[in-house]
């Protein structure tokens, strides 16, 4: 089965811009140019692109996604790349929910030092988020640490 751009962003989700991003990646075989120079694209291509699609819905960065890709080059090697591309990933993900776990600590402080009945240029939250940082080298773990 053969598709335009425009089928095949339909199929997989995503824009044709994003499709030409992905071939200009060499992450999808380049398409298939007719006598009217429209481009067609083969369902291997729609295969890629969800597999790319559910790649970046797990947050994989490009460089984690070219990685995977590789190893699909080589269908009949075995996989441990593959998981240890992904136990990479889970560490990564693991230390963002730390940080983001960090921010909602530091959103809390900030929001409950508001007074609402005060001007803006006396607000606790500007102040506190116009403050320099205490140490050049690394935000400390509470930055906003109001009491």
């Amino acid at each position: 089965m053969q598709f335009t751009i425009g089928e095949l962003a339909k199929k997989a989700k995503l824009s044709a811009d994003t499709i030409r991003f992905y071939e200009k990646k060499q992450l999808i075989h380049p398409p298939r140019r007719a006598d009217n120079n429209y481009r067609y694209y083969d369902q291997d291509s729609l295969t890629g692109l969800i597999f790319i699609r559910h790649c970046r819905e797990l947050g994989m960065s490009l460089k984690e996604i070219q990685a995977l890709h590789e190893q699909l080059q080589q269908p009949e090697q075995n996989c441990g790349h593959v998981n240890d591309v992904i136990s990479e990933h889970l560490q990564h993900v693991t230390e963002k929910i730390q940080q983001l776990e960090q921010f909602k600590v530091q959103l809390e402080q900030l929001k409950n030092s508001c007074h609402a009945n005060a001007s803006v240029k006396d607000c606790e939250i500007i102040q506190a988020l116009q403050r320099p940082d205490e140490s050049k080298d690394s935000m400390p773990v509470n930055r906003f640490d109001l009491h």
